[in-house]
């Protein structure tokens, strides 16, 4: 089983400035007869300050402000900053071509800059990954890697290759964190599970699979990898139970039949 999910992220260069609307303490009173006993205030607050740079981002076809968000910040949580800064839904379809400001405090500036620079060495590990071409992607995913530590996508895809090259205890130990930071991530889940497999630590396989399946409940290649597990544990109970599951999800894929066929051992047939 393979995990083939690959992010291409890439971003458009423009720096603008832009100031934050200034924040006004507004006071209304009204009263009749006797005046109004003093109210206590606690001390006026300054404004935020503004942003130290807003970088605009021409938006690429299926972006997603979920996905602009891990580009510059390398967190999707932050989609809702960037839907308030410019008008938008937090889950708009977003028009191919039209542009986004993302705004840039102090600290976060040399990061993104880094982000940046790393793109270029990413994108060519993405592609020598298409083309077959593994020990290029690693290289190519240690240099993004290099440039920008924290850059999320190059360590899940550093992790697909590792798997790819055999070396699944490496691909285990890039994911651990992954999955740990981002639970909800079905992909570094079914990753984690798959490296574990192969590895024949099948229990713990069987547990990766099951958390991805506990937050995703019709992610098929985890219900695959979950009855799997189970079956080369010698849990065959659990196994028919999960197999059973997975043909409900998935009853007429080429997986259903070698899930039937799997299935059909477990019962001596």
């Amino acid at each position: 089983m393979r995990s083939r999910s690959m992010a291409r992220p890439r971003s458009g260069r423009t720096w603008s400035w832009s100031l934050w609307p200034l924040l006004a303490l507004v006071a209304g009173l009204g009263a009749c007869g006797s005046p109004s006993p003093p109210v206590e205030t606690g001390p006026v607050l300054p404004p935020p300050p503004p942003p130290v740079e807003v970088l605009q981002h021409p938006v690429q076809a299926g972006e997603t402000l979920a996905r602009i968000a891990d580009l510059y910040y390398g967190d999707p949580g932050r989609a809702g900053e960037l839907a308030a800064v410019n008008g938008v839904g937090v889950n708009a379809r977003l028009a191919p071509g039209s542009v986004l400001r993302i705004p840039l405090e102090r600290d976060e500036v040399a990061e993104v800059r880094r982000r940046q620079a790393a793109l270029a060495p990413y994108n060519r590990g993405v592609a020598a990954m298409e083309q077959g071409d593994f020990e290029a992607a690693e290289r190519q995913f240690r240099l993004a890697l290099r440039t920008a530590p924290g850059m999320e996508r190059a360590s899940y895809n550093l992790a697909l290759v590792l798997i790819k090259r055999g070396r699944h205890e490496g691909a285990a130990e890039m994911l651990a964190p992954l999955v740990a930071t981002r639970p909800d991530e079905a992909d570094y889940g079914f990753a984690l599970g798959n490296a574990l497999f192969h590895q024949t630590r099948y229990d713990e396989a069987a547990v990766a699979f099951a958390d991805v399946l506990a937050r995703h409940p019709d992610h098929r290649r985890s219900a695959f990898g979950h009855a799997r597990a189970l079956q080369e544990a010698g849990r065959r109970e659990e196994a028919l139970a999960a197999w059973d599951a997975y043909l409900t999800l998935d009853p007429d894929s080429p997986w259903a039949a070698e899930a039937r066929r799997l299935r059909s051992r477990l019962l001596g047939r």
